[in-house]
């Protein structure tokens, strides 16, 4: 071959190369379901695959899977209007810790630990009230408001195929519907059949039944159980600070604002409230809390992050800025979803006043552990003037 032709065909092959780099772009970065793979991604609100968990309405949809988050951990936004029976038969998990997060309206939730003499206790968890049961606790709950939201978290993932299991189909709805306007309210389930025991044992669910645990009924202005434990009492709602517990087999509720709270100055202000850290969970690697923060201004830098493990964020409140390494700069929005892998540098800042989203992350050394570095106690939930 002359030398001619090679200089032709290796240009050719050059020119190809350089064609398809130049056309390649990433996936997008705002997807309307979970990816079946691990990646960056931004789930809008309403947005996720959507299937009916009960004839009454019921809806689950997935922000976070085990595909999506590489088995680290899932998130579900169950939606439903008020209704008088509880979403599931009491019962416990062997494998997933599962953690609970008032995202609209009311809900009621109950857990006890399985061993003898354990306090029977519940709480009605309004909008940012935080729930945590960790394997081998009884539990359920039970929507309560005409519009609520219960955010279910489990650590590792993998429970949330359960409900793909038992789906009774999926939901469609062009306008962004929370939930199925279905005025009947049946009964979701009845007594389990040993088949449906099986079924539900091989996916980590073992039901509690009647003869070992009925929930109980006696709320007293939100609350049931313990008169020690701080959550509400007769004059208030919430009452009191609520800490996080130093087992990590226990179940326990923080009330929205009344737990643990740091106050970072870096870049603005950013208020941390952790809700569970890794001395909370058995296996040490997992921690959830809400991070609320001022608005950039100018002069501010923009924060910068690079995390060892998966993290996750659900806008509570305001607007913030996301940067994710590949991508252009998305502006998260309340019940936006974003997940982001594990050593992918991102930015982010407040363009609103008091913007505040639920943090996850996928081990002990998070964004929290990076921010309450350099943070001290503060008494409010709001940064100082």
């Amino acid at each position: 071959m002359k030398a001619s032709t090679l200089t032709s065909l290796s240009l050719s092959l050059l020119s190809t190369a350089s064609s398809t780099a130049a056309s390649y772009s990433p996936p997008p970065l705002v997807v309307d379901v979970a990816p079946d793979h691990l990646r960056p991604y931004i789930l809008p609100r309403y947005k996720g695959h959507a299937i009916k968990l009960t004839t009454s309405g019921q809806i689950i949809r997935f922000s976070i899977t085990t595909n999506s988050s590489d088995g680290a951990f899932a998130v579900v936004q169950h939606t439903s209007k008020w209704t008088g029976w509880t979403s599931a038969r009491p019962h416990t998990h062997q494998e997933a810790h599962e953690h609970f997060y008032c995202s609209k309206g009311r809900v009621e939730l109950w857990t006890k630990k399985n061993v003898t003499g354990a306090i029977d206790e519940a709480r009605v968890l309004t909008l940012g009230d935080f729930g945590t049961a960790p394997p081998g606790t009884i539990h359920t709950f039970q929507h309560t408001d005409p519009d609520s939201q219960l955010t279910h978290i489990y650590n590792p993932a993998g429970f949330e195929e359960l409900y793909n299991v038992f789906s009774i189909g999926d939901f469609v709805s062009p306008h962004g519907s929370p939930y199925q306007l279905i005025g009947d309210d049946q009964q979701p389930f009845g007594d389990v059949t040993p088949e449906q025991e099986a079924l539900l044992n091989s996916l980590d669910l073992y039901v509690a039944k009647a003869d070992v645990y009925v929930p109980r009924r006696d709320f007293v202005n939100g609350t049931a159980g313990d008169p020690s434990i701080n959550w509400h009492n007769s004059n208030n709602w919430h009452n009191g600070n609520n800490s996080l517990s130093s087992d990590p087999t226990d179940p326990y509720y923080v009330a929205k604002d009344y737990g643990p709270k740091y106050l970072n100055s870096e870049n603005g202000y950013k208020v941390i409230q952790p809700l569970l850290t890794a001395e909370q969970t058995p296996n040490k690697n997992f921690t959830i809390g809400t991070l609320t923060l001022s608005p950039k201004l100018e002069g501010d830098k923009t924060n910068v992050a690079k995390l060892p493990h998966h993290f996750a964020i659900q806008m509570d409140e305001g607007q913030l800025a996301l940067t994710i390494q590949g991508y252009k700069t998305e502006y998260l929005l309340p019940g936006d979803v974003a997940f982001i892998p594990s050593g992918t540098r991102f930015e982010y800042y407040a363009t609103v006043p008091f913007t505040k989203f639920l943090y996850l992350n996928g081990g002990a050394k998070g964004l929290d552990y990076e921010l309450l570095a350099n943070a001290v106690p503060w008494d409010f939930p709001a940064y100082p003037e």
